[in-house]
């Protein structure tokens, strides 16, 4: 597909390769004949230490980065973090030949010590390939299947008047409606709970553990270095991630029973017919092993969902406003559509094909995942000729930005048909501009993105988001009472 707007991103997937021994042992293991073939070749380490954990850890975007060592060492790179082994693949189809056709042994992931003690290890995105994860990912399918996210399209529509309602009202907190959309459809779906406008209980309870989330793989905690650590007593001096980790461990579990809970005292009086996912599968799960897994894959959809939901629609605003022609073309087509007269609907999706392919771009454009998720191999492998020891590495109709093999996005058609709804009905119902100053000129954007870890994500910037006609106006107040 011809791209709508300019490419601003490598495509880059990171993928770390944990050893469980020492790296002489990986070398000499019990398997000579993979073990004595070369690893890929890739930068000289900055310390005989550390390897290359400082390149890794202190150079912002590094996604970019490595798309610049893959230009002189090729496509499989390999580097050292300590003692642990990092393969960089920068090549679609090595993804896909690894992480797609040897998924048996390319599912797994490589959890941090930190993740740990925090108890985000119990999340499925990061959560280690075995008979829980098989359980989690079974929820997750039967729950977020094309068929079964038809089902959400009430909620989520729903929930999209009052997001409208929000930009009409107060359009300078436009992330903060973003955000609220993507937890009320999350948390409605999963425990039938209805969101606050503002200061909603379970949303800060929720949100209070996303800090926790984003620090699990700083290098800030030596404990991710020396594992080893993790077995000092909290007392002990410089022990203090042990006491951070214990705090955010209690949030996790608070926040896991708190919204189940809520969901199973709530079910009988709600008297709205709709029976939310974590109630409708609590008769398949009774056993405590069982419940344990139900709660934990609930608790994970919110993490997985928010974010990413939140900061692609944010995304295409950005886009809208850097590139208004493509903004005016969109408009033009939903107007032939509706003819002003109502929002776009879920059944006018085959009728706009170019809203289709704009969301389609912004996903493709700047990406919020650029390294993915590490991948973990659960046996020793040969490929091209490379030894990729037991450890680490980091299909979808747009390519990688829903991950590769096993590990592929279980909610990414409840996440794009959000995406979508947002796309139609904010460009059906407001023009998205540069703001101006006293004297009427245009001020210039510039909207920055995170730029550590595994993530990139926009950070807060402002715009100015007006109604483009009264009749829009009217529809947005007509739809909120409705509702």
């Amino acid at each position: 597909m011809s791209t709508l707007l300019p490419d601003c991103t490598a495509v880059v997937l990171v993928l770390s390769i944990s050893a469980v021994v020492s790296l002489w042992a990986l070398i000499w293991n019990t398997q000579p004949l993979l073990s004595k073939l070369p690893y890929p070749p890739g930068p000289a380490p900055t310390s005989a230490m550390s390897g290359n954990r400082i390149q890794i850890m202190s150079t912002p975007c590094v996604w970019r980065k490595y798309k610049e060592w893959a230009e002189e060492y090729g496509d499989i790179m390999y580097l050292r973090s300590f003692r642990q082994p990092v393969i960089v693949l920068n090549s679609f189809e090595d993804a896909v030949e690894l992480l797609e056709k040897r998924s048996r042994i390319y599912s797994s992931r490589s959890v941090s010590p930190m993740y740990k003690l925090m108890g985000f290890n119990a999340n499925t995105a990061i959560k280690e390939y075995g008979p829980d994860w098989r359980k989690h990912r079974r929820i997750f399918q039967q729950s977020f299947k094309p068929d079964s996210s038809l089902e959400y399209r009430p909620i989520q529509t729903r929930k999209m008047y009052d997001m409208l309602y929000g930009f009409l009202n107060t359009p300078e907190d436009f992330e903060a409606h973003i955000k609220t959309l993507a937890g009320a459809i999350i948390l409605f779906v999963i425990y039938g709970y209805d969101v606050a406008p503002k200061d909603d209980h379970y949303v800060k309870l929720v949100e209070s553990t996303r800090p926790g989330f984003g620090l699990g793989l700083s290098p800030k905690w030596l404990v991710n270095s020396f594992p080893a650590l993790r077995h000092i007593p909290s007392w002990f001096p410089g022990a203090g991630f042990k006491q951070y980790a214990s705090a955010m461990s209690e949030r996790n579990i608070e926040a896991r029973e708190a919204t189940y809970k809520y969901a199973m005292t709530t079910l009988a009086s709600s008297g709205n017919g709709y029976k939310p996912i974590a109630c409708s599968l609590s008769d398949s799960y009774t056993s405590p092993t069982d419940l344990r897994i139900l709660k934990e894959a609930a608790a994970s959809g919110y993490g997985a969902g928010v974010g990413t939901t939140q900061g692609t629609i944010t995304i295409f605003i950005e886009a809208m406003i850097l590139f208004p022609d493509a903004q005016k073309k969109a408009q033009e087509e939903i107007d032939r559509v509706t003819r002003g007269k109502r929002l776009p609907e879920y059944d006018d999706e085959g009728s706009l094909p170019y809203i289709q392919a704009l969301v389609r771009e912004v996903v493709r454009w700047k990406p919020l995942l650029p390294l993915c998720l590490a991948h973990a191999n659960d046996e020793d492998d040969m490929y091209k000729g490379y030894y990729i020891p037991k450890g680490i590495l980091n299909d979808d109709d747009m390519t990688y930005v829903f991950g590769f093999g096993r590990r592929i996005c279980p909610g990414r058609h409840l996440g794009l048909a959000t995406v979508w709804l947002a796309v139609a009905t904010i460009l059906a119902s407001f023009n998205l501009r540069r703001r101006r100053d006293a004297s009427g000129n245009e001020l210039p954007l510039n909207v920055k993105y995170t730029e550590y870890g595994v993530t990139c994500y926009p950070l807060p910037f402002e715009c100015s988001i007006t109604p483009r006609t009264d009749e829009a106006r009217q529809l947005i107040l007509e739809k909120r009472y409705e509702a």
